[in-house]
């Protein structure tokens, strides 16, 4: 948890979960990674200060946001669901789900439908949004047991390398960047695109006022080329 700095109006506590490289990382004095850095660029300049609080699962992080024991969650995705209980800031980057796998060419062309019908497993992050497509199918009775929820990227991962199952699907970003600094060898990208969409802060309607939104709104806007420099800075 990083301390809290003197002299602002308002500290906002940020929820996040750990690990989650490259976008959080428990470093030796504080908290580091993309969506921390911009975290703090961004609320800094629209004048507030930062508390960055740990939780243990995405789920548990919307439980805490709607009960207003803290104030905003990164890397949310929106849905109609969520904006009966937050605001979503303007977008800071954007996101991709794949679907990661041990490659068959078999199933090369298929798409989620396709793969569900084929009775593939794969391991999901509980409480991750994937997209309207995603969130259809994980209704359907016949899929519920294919689709394995794990809070950690890093358990996904492992239990996609000992093949406990077929695929996970995870961001593009953290999921490349795991499997490289883990030097698994032959886990890739399936073509098929899960989910393409912006990525917002999520901030409680129970804590955060319309001015403070609008104050962070414009500090994105503002910051827009420094963003790009901190994705680029660990992405590159």
């Amino acid at each position: 948890m990083s301390p809290i700095s003197s002299g602002c109006e308002k500290t906002l506590q940020v929820g996040v979960v750990l690990p989650w490289p490259p976008f959080v990382f428990d470093g030796e004095q504080a908290l580091t990674g993309i969506d921390v850095e911009i975290s703090r660029l961004v609320l800094t300049h629209a004048g507030f200060c930062s508390q960055f609080v740990s939780l243990p699962s995405s789920k548990r992080g919307l439980v805490e946001l709607e009960k207003g024991r803290v104030d905003i969650l990164t890397a949310a995705s929106f849905n109609q669901q969520r904006a009966q209980y937050s605001h979503f800031s303007t977008p800071y980057r954007r996101e991709k789900m794949r679907l990661f796998w041990y490659e068959d060419a078999k199933y090369l062309t298929h798409d989620l439908a396709s793969l569900l019908a084929q009775q593939k497993t794969i391991a999901v992050n509980n409480g991750g949004y994937y997209g309207k497509e995603f969130e259809q199918l994980s209704k359907v009775t016949n899929n519920k047991d294919l689709l394995v929820r794990v809070p950690l990227l890093k358990h996904r991962l492992y239990m996609l390398k000992a093949k406990r199952v077929d695929f996970m699907i995870d961001d593009e970003i953290s999921g490349l960047y795991l499997i490289s600094q883990e030097k698994i060898p032959g886990i890739t990208l399936h073509p098929y695109v899960i989910h393409d969409n912006p990525i917002h802060f999520m901030l409680s309607k129970k804590t955060v006022t319309m001015d403070n939104v609008r104050s962070i709104n414009a500090a994105i806007i503002d910051m827009q080329s420094n963003i790009k420099q901190i994705i680029a800075s660990y992405t590159y």
